[in-house]
């Protein structure tokens, strides 16, 4: 099975439809054009099924002998949209790191100071099993 591999790449049409590439099958067309083994689908769920069928139909071959690795391609403002999402997301875990190991130095330094657990849950308004768990805390 999967004896033809290609890659495809997948975008979406105005309409809806969706367009499927396969940039590595070309012939030669009129006037000295490439033409590129293009398909189409009607859904999203229907982009690899549709890939494989171009691929088989363009080779001759059977379905079963075919695997296509499609790309599924969007806008680019929507590509920057999503990384910057990512790099936010990721500044907002080291954020939350840092201010998790604040809180235990608050904890650690208050004990140090001789402070008992209940003392400094009684300050920082958390329960005596929330500063225990922060002086154990690594």
């Amino acid at each position: 099975m999967g004896t033809h591999t290609y890659q495809a790449r997948a975008y979406r049409e105005d309409g809806g439809w969706w367009t499927v590439e396969v940039p590595e099958l070309t012939s030669p067309g009129p006037g000295g054009r490439t033409i590129t083994a293009t398909g189409g689908a009607v859904t999203a769920r229907g982009i690899d099924r549709a890939a494989r069928e171009l691929v088989a139909v363009w080779l001759d071959v059977a379905e079963v002998d075919v695997t296509v690795n499609v790309t599924v391609e969007i806008p680019e403002d929507v590509v920057r949209l999503w990384e910057r999402g990512a790099q936010t997301e990721a500044e907002g875990r080291v954020t939350v790191e840092r201010g998790a190991a604040l809180r235990r130095d608050a904890v650690r330094t208050l004990r140090a100071q001789g402070y008992t657990a209940e003392a400094a849950a009684a300050a920082l308004g958390i329960s005596r099993q929330r500063v225990q768990q922060l002086m154990n805390a690594s």
